[in-house]
Formats: C-alpha cells, sequence, structure tokens
C-alpha cells in the first residue's frame, strides 16, 4: 500500500525551540507523509508566494502548506487555559510565522526512502516453496530421466 495511505505511518515534526525539552512534555506535531498531489499543492503555494503583495495572502499560503498532512500534535498547551487539543484551524492561534515556515522545510525535508517503504512491504501470500523443485531432483519431461 502507499504510504501516504499507511493508517499507522505517521512522524513527528518537532521545533528547533522544543528540541530540548523533555519528550514526556515536548510539543510535537504529528503529519503523514504526503502523497503527490500534496508535494504539488505546496511546491505551488512556494511559488505563489514570491509573487504576492498581500501581506494576509501571503500567510494564509503560509498556514496552507502547514497544515497539510497535520493529524495531530501532542503536549500542546496553553499558558493560561491548559492543553490545546487538536483542531487543525487553531494551528494559527498555536505557533507564529517563522514556526510555520519551519513546519513546511521539515515536512518537505520529511521524504520517506525506500527502507522506509520496504519495511511496509508484507511478506508474499503465496507458498513458492511448494511450486519450486530442486533442480537435481527435476525430471526431464522429454527423457522422463532425472
Amino acid at each position: 500500500m502507499p504510504l501516504a495511505l499507511e493508517p499507522n505511518e505517521t512522524f513527528e515534526i518537532i521545533l528547533e525551540s522544543d528540541k530540548d525539552k523533555p519528550r514526556e512534555s515536548q510539543p510535537r506535531f504529528i503529519y503523514r507523509h504526503l502523497t503527490c498531489r500534496q508535494w504539488r499543492q505546496i511546491a505551488r503555494l512556494q511559488d505563489e508566494l514570491e509573487q504576492q503583495k498581500n501581506a494576509d495572502a501571503v500567510m494564509d499560503k503560509i498556514y496552507g502548506a502547514a497544515i497539510t498532512g497535520l493529524i495531530g500534535w501532542v503536549n500542546m498547551t496553553d499558558p493560561q487555559s491548559g492543553p490545546i487539543l487538536f483542531d487543525i484551524k487553531k494551528l494559527e492561534d498555536i505557533i507564529g510565522l517563522t514556526e510555520a515556515q519551519e513546519l513546511i522545510v521539515k515536512l518537505l525535508n520529511k521524504r520517506p526512502t525506500l527502507v522506509d517503504k520496504k519495511k511496509l512491504d508484507l511478506p508474499s501470500v503465496c507458498d513458492t516453496e511448494a511450486s519450486v523443485k530442486n533442480a537435481a531432483e527435476s525430471t526431464n519431461a522429454k527423457t522422463g530421466q532425472q
């Protein structure tokens, strides 16, 4: 199955400002692997950023790219109200523009390798052992001899 469709294949992104925090309290963003279409969308957004004159439109594009593939977060806590439950619409209320750009860069740098994909491949459902004979034991179809 394609990696982007594997339900349990996710990865975490940790902002540089949170790297040294203990794992049990470290804020982390949970992403799924991107499809080709999602990669293209982010690439298009980046191209469009260079041509935008409107600051609001630029921020919309940056946050649009940052939420691509985002499926959750862990340990997001508001100092006044406590834990922040995952809601993709809240991302703009949690991170700043520089952090959104950092998420995009880390997201684009998280490309699965062939080794990652091979780890997911299941063993063959066919029993090939029973269908293959040892060459020394096989008989010649024409002569009937081994």
